[in-house]
């Protein structure tokens, strides 16, 4: 191969500075060979390395005088044979090579990817006398394009493998990509985005699915809608929906990606969660029963709203308290929370409770523990019931089973009684003219006997069989008959009798019972009082068919302790007294379809309210 010849002439000892003069004459030229950022370097017919730039330095890390000694040293071995065929086309044809990729290597070791491109040089008469090539260092570009590429595939494999349904569709709302997902409705993605673009949107969502299209097209915003799909069965599918813009390096909408996820189970989940809300709310909300629902510190989280009716409690109440549990069960209480609380085990607990008007009910209460996965309890329901009046029925019927073996009892009794009776009290009178000295003995026993003789009677009501006879009867004149019988009584005793007959009702009743009954209230009340005081008769309308007679005395009153106890057999707080008066009233007011009850405190007196049944159309005011 012919060496370069004048006005150029080659030599591999000339200086950096003699070549550098040589071939750029001109100062912009060297200024642009020194500074540029690009390795330059020029050869000679032989392939030798004859001048390279600053930055061909910086990219090998050899210097000029290195690659004078060993032109090739930059060149991997395996890419050496390449580039001088590559090089030789260049010097021997004149071959232009452009953004060619290759490697190279450093002074290091480490390799590089370049891009480079090689010229011939040519002298004024055209001959080739050499050639140049500019190398770029695009590592770093190689780096990017791989990681995008890696990513790529990635997003690649994610789409395809993905649940959710990928599609995307150009702005005329022709869909050009379906990801494998869309095989869940029963079609391929080439039947999606074939010319005949199958449409498999629910038809009454079009017109929302156009909108939120053009929502995109307007706001280049991702927007979330629901859609329903029709699948190859025609069966109604819905999708939770994410719209994407996909846009250009201006900004400018090119597509639109929908991610579209397949809802239709949760759907139904919900429906029938709702369903189930809603058949619990109704039962909470309209039951008589107690719910309440507290996280693990005892804060409520929900109250039925049956508080409100039957505890008067605030529905806006948010802590559990034991204040208004009554002071006896309030150890009980606590002892079965923390027996629930060790035991996780539901438990019945029952209990008295004050409500806002301070009245005691009777609560019945099931606490369950709110298990969380682990086995831990995340709260408690509390379920209560009251139970009040069951229990108060529940009594009535231990006292109606008392009063009927007393009824029993009571008839032998006073069968057994009453013919020995007869007898002594017939020889008393027999012989009472003959007994001139000791009459006043007589008449002690026959005044024993008499009372004898009332007492079997009160046993003998208790085992009369129930054959009343009820009939219409005035109700004030009934009262007045009692009153004139035990006003002599008051009067000895200092006693007012004062009345107040709001109404003059006609009642259903047994006279001679009902006088009993109230003979037997006011002789107590009269008996209770100690010196100067006075009993209140009063009359009121209840409702459409009771009327209220309310006693009211100035005695002594009664313990709270006692108070339960009356009408209990045998039990009086009276000296002389049976315990069978108050029975047998309470017997009557059952048979009369009436009632009676007693509140009294200790030093304040007592009131006795009695109902009875009003004959209709029979109501009178005063």
């Amino acid at each position: 191969m012919n060496k370069l010849k004048t006005p150029f002439l080659w030599k591999k000892k000339r200086s950096k500075k003699e070549i550098t003069q040589v071939l750029f004459p001109d100062q912009i030229l060297k200024a642009f060979f020194h500074f540029t950022t690009d390795a330059i370097s020029i050869s000679d017919l032989d392939n030798n390395i004859v001048l390279v730039n600053h930055a061909f330095e910086q990219y090998y890390g050899w210097s000029i005088e290195e690659i004078y000694a060993s032109p090739l040293c930059f060149i991997p071995d395996e890419y050496k044979s390449e580039t001088k065929q590559l090089f030789d086309a260049v010097r021997s044809m004149g071959v232009l090579l452009t953004n060619y990729e290759t490697i190279r290597q450093r002074k290091d070791g480490t390799k590089m990817d370049v891009i480079l491109s090689a010229a011939p040089i040519k002298d004024e008469t055209g001959k080739i006398i050499g050639a140049s090539c500019i190398t770029r260092d695009i590592s770093d570009r190689k780096k990017i394009e791989e990681a995008l590429r890696q990513t790529e595939t990635k997003y690649r494999l994610l789409i395809d493998h993905t649940q959710d349904i990928v599609t995307i569709y150009d702005l005329s709302m022709r869909c050009i990509y379906a990801s494998p997902s869309i095989e869940q409705l029963g079609f391929v993605p080439a039947e999606v985005t074939s010319p005949n673009n199958l449409q498999f949107t629910h038809p009454e969502d079009i017109p929302m699915f156009q909108d939120k299209f053009q929502e995109i097209m307007a706001t280049k915003q991702p927007v979330h809608f629901e859609t329903r799909s029709i699948d190859r069965n025609g069966n109604e599918v819905s999708f939770e929906t994410r719209g994407i813009p996909i846009l250009s390096a201006v900004g400018d909408i090119q597509n639109i990606m929908l991610v579209s996820r397949n809802v239709t189970e949760r759907k139904y989940s919900e429906a029938a969660l709702f369903k189930s809300e809603k058949t619990n709310k109704i039962i909470s909300e309209y039951t008589d029963d107690l719910i309440l629902i507290t996280d693990k510190n005892g804060d409520i989280l929900y109250l039925s709203p049956s508080h409100s009716r039957v505890m008067e409690t605030n529905e806006n109440s948010r802590q559990l308290t034991f204040a208004d549990i009554h002071p006896e069960d309030r150890q009980t209480v606590i002892d079965h929370f923390h027996h629930l609380l060790a035991t996780q085990e539901p438990k019945i607990c029952e209990f008295r409770f004050q409500t806002k008007s301070n009245k005691w009910i009777i609560l019945e209460s099931k606490g369950t523990p709110i298990l969380t996965k682990t086995g831990d309890y995340d709260g408690f329901i509390i379920v209560s019931r009251d139970i009040t009046e069951r229990r108060h029925n529940e009594e009535l019927l231990r006292k109606a089973e008392k009063l009927s073996v007393i009824g029993e009892l009571a008839a032998g009794i006073a069968h057994e009684i009453r013919n020995p009776l007869t007898s002594l009290k017939g020889f008393i009178q027999f012989l009472y003219p003959s007994m001139n000295d000791n009459q006043q003995y007589a008449d002690i026993m026959l005044s024993e006997l008499d009372r004898i003789n009332f007492i079997v009677s009160e046993l003998l009501v208790l085992a009369k069989p129930h054959s009343t006879q009820i009939k219409p009867l005035p109700l004030i004149p009934l009262l007045e008959n009692v009153l004139t019988l035990l006003r002599s009584e008051a009067n000895l005793k200092n006693i007012d009798f004062r009345t107040a007959y709001a109404y003059h009702p006609i009642i259903a009743g047994e006279e001679n019972q009902l006088k009993q009954v109230f003979i037997n209230i006011i002789k107590n009340a009269i008996e209770a009082i100690d010196g100067h005081g006075e009993v209140l008769i009063a009359t009121t309308l209840k409702d459409n068919h009771q009327v209220l007679i309310t006693l009211t005395d100035t005695g002594c009153g009664i313990s709270e302790e006692m108070i339960h106890k009356l009408g209990a057999p045998f039990f009086t707080t009276k000296e002389n007294g049976t315990g069978l008066g108050l029975m047998i009233s309470s017997k009557i007011m059952k048979d009369h379809n009436g009632s009676l009850e007693i509140k009294s405190r200790e030093h304040e007196g007592t009131v006795v309210e009695i109902t009875l049944p009003i004959v209709q159309d029979q109501i009178g005011s005063s």
